[in-house]
């Protein structure tokens, strides 16, 4: 997604809602056996704050399926992350306005990135597998001696 200031300053405003949805890169999640399914859903502001500047924030959204860390179950969770950047024609900007334009998947991917967990659970309380025995502790007793 590229929101354009040009087109803001055109309609004589200095804010705007948008909303889109993209395709991330299934892999984007870093852990382990895990994808991201389906879009990601994106929601949020534009203002300007300046000739060549703007910030920009909102929220994304989207589910991750993939295998518990834990107890390795099929799992599918709902995930969101608010995001806000100020973008302007700085060199050392990470998000830079480029020819009056700033281009939204670069800050949405980089929120998920670092803003990830390490661990993908089933539930916040999972026991995982019995290192002896293998069973699976959120479904029954471990049948080690």
């Amino acid at each position: 997604m590229i929101l354009d200031l040009k087109e803001l300053k055109k309609s004589g405003k200095v804010s705007e809602t948008f909303f889109f949805e993209y395709f991330a890169d299934k892999n984007l999640s870093g852990i382990p056996d895990t994808e991201i399914a389906g879009p990601v859903r994106v929601s949020g502001e534009i203002v300007l704050t300046g000739e060549h500047s703007a910030n920009v924030s909102g929220e994304a959204s989207f589910e991750i399926r993939g295998n518990c860390t834990r107890c390795l179950a099929q799992t599918v969770k709902q995930y969101v992350f608010e995001f806000s950047e100020l973008c302007d024609e700085a060199s050392d900007n990470p998000y830079p306005v480029v020819n009056d334009k700033i281009y939204l998947d670069k800050i949405i991917d980089d929120t998920v990135i670092s803003d990830m967990p390490m661990t993908f659970l089933c539930r916040e309380d999972c026991k995982g597998i019995c290192a002896g025995c293998g069973v699976n502790l959120n479904e029954s007793e471990c049948k080690c001696k």
